[in-house]
C-alpha cells in the first residue's frame, strides 16, 4: 500500500500483533509468570498442550488480530485492481508466504549454524525489498537457492502462522476481489459454507472437500479463519471509502474494556458473569458510536453482533479454545480485534506499533534470524536464560528480546528497508 493507502490505526493493530508475538515467544517459561501471560492451552510450569483446556488470554488474541488486519487491509490495497489483477496478486501473494513460512524455518538456529542464519536473513531482505534492483534480486534468489539445496528442504518443518496467513492472503483477496461493489453479501455466505463442512460427519459426502494432498501447504480447516477475514473486509471497506475515523476516548475505552474482561473472564471460566458485563459496555458503546458516525458507527454494531454470538457459541465444542480451534474463538476475536480498532482510531499517534505494523514481515522474523543469531555468536544468550528464574526476571527476558527486535524494525524502515509480499 502506498502512504496515501494507509491507515496509522490499521498498522497499529499489526504491530501490536506481531509485537504480542515476538514477546510472548521470547518471555520466559517454567513458571515464573502466571497462566495468563501464555497461551491458555500451554499452561505453567510445565507448558505442555493441553487440547482440551478451555479459556482465552492475550497471547490467544495476537494472530486473530493479525488476520483482521489482513482482511481490513485488502480493500485498501486492492480497491483500484480488477479482478484478473487481484486474482494474480492472491497467486503471488500465497506462494511468496508459502515461501516465507519453508524458508524462514528452515534457517533458524535450531536447525542451522548462527552465520547461515544471519545469511539467510540478508538474503530475504535484498529478495523482499521492492527498491533492490532486479540483477541483485536475481543474485539473491540465486544465492538463496543454493544455500537451501545445500541446508535441504523439509516440508514438515515449517512456520505453521506463516502458512495460514499464506492461505487466508491467497483466499481472502480472491475472495474480496470476486464479491466488492454490490456483491459484498455473497462473502458472508462463505462462512456458514465453510462451517457446514467441517461440521459434516465422517460418511457425508462433503467430507472429500477437505481432501488436502500437502497438508503442510493448504488445508481446508484453515478456511475457519475466514471467520475473522472477511468481518476484517467489512471494517476495510469502510475504510477505503474514507469514513472518518473515531476520535471518541470514552468509547475507546469501552472498547478496552470490553476486550480486557472477556480476556480475564473467559481465562477465570466465569463465562456467565462474562457475559453479563459485556452486553451492557456494548449496549452504551452501540449509542455513542452511533452518535459519533463514521467509521465507528459501522464497526461496532458489527463487533457487537460478533462478540455477542461468540459468547452465545462460546459453551459449544467443549468451550473456547485456540488449538484446535474452536468456532467461538474465530468469531469472538473477531469482534474483539474490531474493537481494538476502534479504539486505535481514537489515538492520533500510535507510534511504535504503527511503526512495526508497516514492516511485519522483516519485525516477525528478526527476532529469530537476527536477534538470536547475533546473541549467540557474542556469547550473550545464556544470559537471557538466566533471568527466567523470577517474574520480573522472565519479564525482562521477553521485553529486552522484543526491544532490540523494534529498534532493528525502525531502522529499517528508517532506511526503507520494507519487505513486501
Amino acid at each position: 500500500m502506498t502512504a496515501a493507502q494507509r491507515d496509522p490505526a490499521l498498522d497499529a493493530l499489526r504491530g501490536l500483533a506481531v509485537l504480542g508475538m515476538v514477546f510472548s515467544g521470547s518471555q520466559g517459561y517454567g513458571g515464573a509468570l502466571p497462566a495468563w501471560m501464555y497461551h491458555a492451552q500451554l499452561p505453567p510450569p510445565a507448558h505442555k498442550f493441553i487440547p482440551t483446556l478451555p479459556g482465552l488470554t492475550w497471547v490467544d488474541l495476537v494472530f486473530p488480530m493479525f488476520l483482521f488486519a489482513l482482511g481490513a487491509a485488502l480493500p485498501l490495497a486492492l480497491r483500484d485492481q480488477p479482478f484478473g489483477t487481484a486474482a494474480r496478486t492472491a497467486l503471488r501473494r500465497f506462494a511468496l508466504l508459502l515461501f516465507f513460512a519453508l524458508f524462514t524455518q528452515q534457517f533458524k538456529t535450531a536447525h542451522v549454524s548462527p552465520w547461515l542464519s544471519l545469511a539467510a536473513f540478508g538474503l530475504l531482505g535484498l529478495l523482499l525489498v521492492r527498491r533492490v534492483p532486479l540483477a541483485v534480486k536475481l543474485l539473491a534468489g540465486a544465492a538463496m537457492a543454493g544455500l537451501w539445496a545445500w541446508v535441504g528442504i523439509d516440508p514438515k518443518r515449517h512456520d505453521i502462522i506463516l502458512v495460514v496467513l499464506a492461505g487466508m492472503a491467497g483466499v481472502g483477496t480472491l475472495l474480496w476481489g470476486a464479491t466488492r461493489s454490490g456483491r459484498e453479501p455473497w462473502r458472508w455466505w462463505a462462512l456458514p459454507a465453510v462451517v457446514a463442512v467441517m461440521l459434516a460427519p465422517p460418511e457425508a459426502w462433503t467430507r472429500s472437500l477437505q481432501a488436502t494432498p500437502a497438508d503442510w501447504a493448504w488445508r481446508f480447516a484453515f478456511l475457519k479463519y475466514l471467520l475473522i477475514v472477511v468481518p476484517g473486509m467489512a471494517v476495510g471497506d469502510a475504510l477505503a471509502r474514507g469514513e472518518a475515523p473515531s476520535r471518541d476516548r470514552l468509547l475507546a475505552g469501552l472498547a478496552l474494556a470490553i476486550v480486557l474482561v472477556n480476556l480475564t473472564l473467559l481465562q477465570a471460566r466465569e463465562t456467565a458473569l462474562n457475559a453479563l458485563l459485556t452486553t451492557p459496555l456494548l449496549a452504551w458503546g452501540a449509542v455513542r458510536a452511533a452518535r459519533e458516525g463514521g467509521l465507528a458507527a459501522r464497526t461496532w454494531p458489527l463487533a457487537a453482533a460478533l462478540v455477542l454470538l461468540g459468547l452465545l457459541m462460546e459453551p459449544l465444542q467443549g468451550g473456547i479454545r485456540k488449538d484446535p480451534s474452536t468456532f467461538s474463538y474465530q468469531v469472538l476475536t473477531a469482534g474483539l480485534s474490531a474493537l481494538l480498532l476502534v479504539a486505535l482510531q481514537a489515538w492520533r499517534g500510535t507510534g511504535i506499533a504503527a511503526a512495526l505494523g508497516r514492516n511485519p514481515m522483516l519485525a516477525y522474523v528478526a527476532g529469530s534470524l537476527c536477534v538470536l543469531p547475533l546473541l549467540q555468536l557474542t556469547g550473550l544468550q545464556p544470559l537471557g536464560s538466566g533471568l527466567t528464574g523470577s517474574a520480573a526476571g522472565a519479564l525482562l527476558k521477553g521485553a529486552l528480546f522484543t526491544g532490540a527486535v523494534v529498534l532493528l524494525t525502525l531502522a529499517a524502515n528508517r532506511l526503507e528497508w520494507i519487505w513486501r509480499a
